[in-house]
């Protein structure tokens, strides 16, 4: 009987670490090596299956750093996404643990410790039996929430996050460790805490959602902008052709009366109207949207544009990141430009590709501003700079979020940015 009992604990054990090990994963993306992932999950079975008692300072400190070791070790992701983790999930194993643990203690401390080594056994099985249900819920609930939160959360909603999660953090391990004599007093505490922590994977999912959702209206907005375009310039080609041969007639009669500068300023006119105003930069619709946008934005200012776009092979980036990081540098580039009075020093460049499994991006404009810098970071030169200034912010964001590199360099007369991004 004793030895169904501990093949039941085992079975329970690796059940409800697997549910945890599938909420890390979803929360944080793991290393793509099976190995380990394989070692992962056993190391989530560790953290899941710790032994929580109430003033037990030793335990609590030691699962807590073997949870910080495994979230570095096993995950991709930022070191303050991975720390954010650990303080959004431990205080929930802590609290859980702790709870069944100290129930089973309870009801055996009722029998005045008299109680049989199967009853014991049979006792402690079904304390942990509890612990899979409420991890089997957790997943259930956040699984189609958490898949987009640490790509989407950039460092300043984590921290805000982190806040709110210190503060059950350093409260549940201020009751386990100080716990009184009675000890269940401490359970609607341990409670209260669960649902906090739950509350606060809830509010990184409903942020992460708003913000894909503004991100995806935006590039609505410029896909919109790009077909209006498309649409006028048909309209305006098949207004030349149909007055085609009255433009040519025009040409014909100042060629006829030797007037050849005038037949080329007309010819010039002509040329330009028939120039669509939409080009193709890449093959991807909405990229090539936000690209013409501010193409056609910066040639209406007479800014000297040149872009060299390649990025047929992209696969790992995701559309909304890729918009945002040109919109928002494409912004700062026109926006200098537009501070130069003399029309013939304005000029833009861009160039962006995929090649030897990088996605490299480099933007250089002409400017007139001096630029402003404080702690190694540049700021807005605008009036109201609570409003404006998260451009540079927001595409740091998005190379961080990569792995990537980013270099800001510049002079009296220019300012360039190179990133570099892994593709995998």
């Amino acid at each position: 009987m004793l030895t169904l009992i501990y093949i039941l604990n085992i079975i329970t054990y690796f059940t409800y670490g697997y549910f945890f090990f599938l909420l890390l994963k979803s929360f944080l993306p793991m290393h793509d090596s099976k190995l380990i992932r394989f070692f992962g999950y056993l190391v989530c079975n560790a953290i899941t299956g710790a032994i929580i008692y109430p003033n037990d300072p030793v335990n609590v400190a030691g699962y807590f750093l073997l949870f910080i070791l495994y979230m570095f070790l096993f995950h991709k992701g930022t070191w303050y996404a991975k720390l954010s983790t650990v303080l959004i999930f431990y205080p929930i194993v802590v609290s859980i643990n702790y709870l069944t643990e100290d129930f089973g203690r309870l009801i055996w401390l009722s029998g005045n410790g008299e109680m049989s080594l199967l009853f014991e056994e049979i006792l402690h099985s079904v304390t942990l039996s509890l612990r899979i249900p409420f991890w089997l819920l957790l997943w259930y609930f956040c699984k189609n929430l958490i898949p987009l939160v640490a790509g989407t959360l950039t460092f300043r909603m984590w921290m805000i996050l982190d806040i709110i999660c210190l503060t059950s953090f350093v409260g549940i391990l201020t009751i386990i460790i100080y716990a009184p004599e009675n000890t269940w007093i401490t359970y609607p505490a341990c409670l209260s805490n669960i649902l906090a922590n739950f509350g606060c994977i809830y509010l990184s999912a409903y942020i992460a959602n708003t913000i894909k959702t503004d991100l995806e209206l935006e590039n609505l907005k410029y896909q919109q902008s790009y077909y209006n375009e498309l649409e006028q310039n048909q309209q305006n080609m098949r207004k030349l052709r149909h007055d085609m041969q009255n433009h040519l007639s025009v040409i014909s009669i100042f060629f006829q009366n030797e007037n050849k500068e005038q037949a080329e300023v007309y010819f010039q006119k002509l040329s330009d109207e028939i120039t669509a105003a939409t080009h193709t930069f890449c093959q991807n619709s909405i990229v090539n949207a936000v690209l013409n946008s501010k193409y056609n934005l910066a040639m209406q200012h007479e800014i000297d544009c040149f872009f060299n776009i390649d990025l047929d092979n992209l696969i790992s980036m995701d559309d909304i990141s890729l918009c945002s990081l040109f919109g928002n540098t494409l912004d700062n580039a026109i926006e200098a430009n537009l501070k130069i009075p003399d029309l013939s020093y304005r000029s833009l460049s861009v160039k962006a590709r995929c090649s030897n499994k990088f996605f490299s991006y480099e933007i250089s404009n002409a400017k007139e501003n001096e630029i402003i810098t404080a702690r190694k970071k540049i700021l807005t030169d605008k009036a109201n700079k609570k409003s404006h200034g998260f451009g540079l912010l927001n595409v740091k964001d998005i190379v961080r979020k990569y792995n990537g590199t980013m270099d800001i360099s510049f002079t009296d007369n220019s300012f360039t940015i190179t990133i570099l991004i892994p593709l995998f």
